[in-house]
């Protein structure tokens, strides 16, 4: 899942701007793509860590609001008001996780169709840089299709939480951008070298589950 923004969006063309110089030292290069379950995977993880917390949050409100009406249905059933405020709490519950689900699922649907475009993520000493690599295919009219400039994010002025499973690091921008880098595309020294930096580079924000 190469660079999913708030509007989810895979791979979004930069905006064309220049991109700063990398003067550190190369750690590691990594050729991969990404499969559509382990996107599903990433964003359910990016929505466990900073959308369920909300969710939550307004469940519980709403349900103690919705008992406290029940109550009130059970002392005066004659007051239909309460029957409707109710039912408009539950339904407020159900919506809230509905449309966390339907947001991911219409995600997935849509980064079906980039399944198998490849990427190249290489690591720095102070930041890490991902490339899309462009085929030799062409558009609907014929014309070449452009190369996509490559994203540099430099640890020291990017919030990155990094989360790790067993099949992948899950690398977290600003709380509104994800990428995915699979495990089965690294060798164990590459994944142990991505592992040691990120853990230095972003601390308590590097979790493994």
């Amino acid at each position: 899942m190469n660079n999913i923004d708030k509007n989810f969006n895979e791979n979004e063309a930069v905006e064309t701007v220049v991109q700063p110089e990398i003067t550190s030292e190369k750690l590691a290069q990594i050729e991969y793509d990404v499969k559509n379950d382990e996107e599903g995977q990433a964003f359910l993880l990016f929505q466990k860590k900073f959308v369920y917390k909300k969710n939550w949050i307004k469940t519980i409100a709403f349900a103690i609001v919705a008992v406290l009406f029940i109550i009130s249905i059970c002392r005066k059933p004659e007051q239909a008001l309460n029957y409707i405020l109710a039912t408009l709490c539950i339904a407020f519950i159900f919506i809230t996780w509905y449309n966390t689900k339907k947001i991911r699922t219409s995600l997935l649907d849509a980064l079906k169709l980039i399944e198998d475009d490849r990427y190249i993520f290489t690591l720095y000493e102070d930041c890490f840089k991902i490339e899309t690599i462009i085929s030799d295919e062409v558009d609907e009219n014929g014309e070449k299709i452009p190369p996509v400039q490559p994203r540099v994010v430099f640890f020291d002025s990017t919030v990155i939480d990094v989360i790790e499973t067993d099949n992948m690091f899950v690398l977290i921008l600003k709380k509104d951008t994800i990428y995915v880098l699979p495990k089965r595309c690294m060798e164990n020294e590459k994944e142990e070298i991505l592992r040691n930096k990120f853990k230095e580079k972003t601390g308590e924000k590097f979790v493994t589950i």
